[in-house]
Parts: C-alpha cells; structure tokens; sequence
C-alpha cells in the first residue's frame, strides 16, 4: 500500500506487510530503537526480541507491517489488531510503531499512524483504536496526545516488565461521518 503526505518531510511511503526475507531489516530498525528499547527491561535488539514480537502479533491477531521510504529502505514497522481485539469487535489495538532514529522528526509516525486508522476505519464495527505508552516516555505521550489519543487508564505494569498509560482514541465511522457532511 503506497501513502504519501500533503507536502511535509514524510514524502512518499510504502506500508507493506513482512515477510521472512525482510527479518534483517526489522532488526536493523529494533537496533535503531535502542533509545526506546533502553525505556524498558531489555535495551539491546536481538533477533529474538523480533520473533517474539513478530509470534506476538500472530496469537493477538495482528499485523506486522515494514515502512518503506521511497528508496527502499525500511524506516520503521508498524503492527496492529485490525479488529476484535481480545474479542471485541469495537476494539482495534495499535501495539509497536517504531521509525528509525534517522528517520524521526519528518512527519512519517503521523503518516503512519493515519494510514493505519484508515485501514481500521474500514471495519465499521471497530469504535475505538487502543494503545499503550509507556510511562516514561514523554515524547511519545506527547505524540499520541496530540494524534488523538488520551489516557484512559494505568500506570500499569505490563508482563514485558513495562509501565504504561492505557490510551484509546474513539472512531467516527465513515457511514456517520458521510451522513452528517449531507445534513
């Protein structure tokens, strides 16, 4: 799926699932994310931590998904629950978003972030995005705030040794948006 932002630094990007020949490249960006990893129990990456994340994914019903750059390069991964998280189906979860430190401040995580609503949005079941932040974090509290998303819960400790806000942003659906645009 190409994407693209109005303008801006994020340019153009290619969203697209992984596969196995694209395992070297999400370790390159896990190493890249060494500053987020430090923020919790294990700051170094190892291809390990990248199965784990990726079997993870799996049994939560997610999707794993590399960010390309319009040359190539992967610049960071995305994964997600499209829908029925833990079962219900007003639930979506946003679980790991992580650009490349190189990468960081163009615009691509709001890039990311909207293409990834856009692809929820397309279940009209799903009300509301989930997600998590950790605590001690507060660049990233101040992204998500500003993408939407509030504290809905926590601190909390998670069983990955993590302490995180509970964050939720709640979905207009296309039908509700469509009708109120022809009143």
């Amino acid at each position: 799926m190409r994407t693209g932002s109005e303008g801006g630094e994020a340019g153009s990007l290619d969203i697209r699932p992984i596969g196995e020949a694209d395992l070297d490249a999400v370790l390159e960006v896990y190493h890249q994310c060494e500053d987020f990893l430090a923020l919790g129990p294990n700051p170094h990456a190892s291809p390990d931590m990248v199965q784990a994340d990726l079997e993870l994914s799996r049994r939560e019903g997610g999707v794993f998904y590399g960010v390309y750059d319009g040359q190539g390069t992967m610049v960071g991964i995305v994964d997600f629950v499209p829908g029925a998280f833990e079962g219900d189906p007003q639930h979506a979860f946003l679980s790991l978003l992580m650009i490349a430190a190189p990468y960081r401040g163009r615009g691509l995580g709001r890039v990311v972030v909207e293409w990834v609503e856009g692809e929820i949005r397309k279940d009209p079941a799903v009300r509301s995005i989930l997600s998590g932040v950790q605590v001690n974090n507060p660049a990233a509290i101040c992204f998500w705030q500003g993408m939407g998303y509030r504290i809905v819960g926590g601190p909390e400790d998670r069983p990955d040794g993590t302490t995180v806000y509970r964050l939720e942003k709640r979905l207009q659906s296309y039908r509700k948006g469509r009708q109120e645009r022809k009143e």
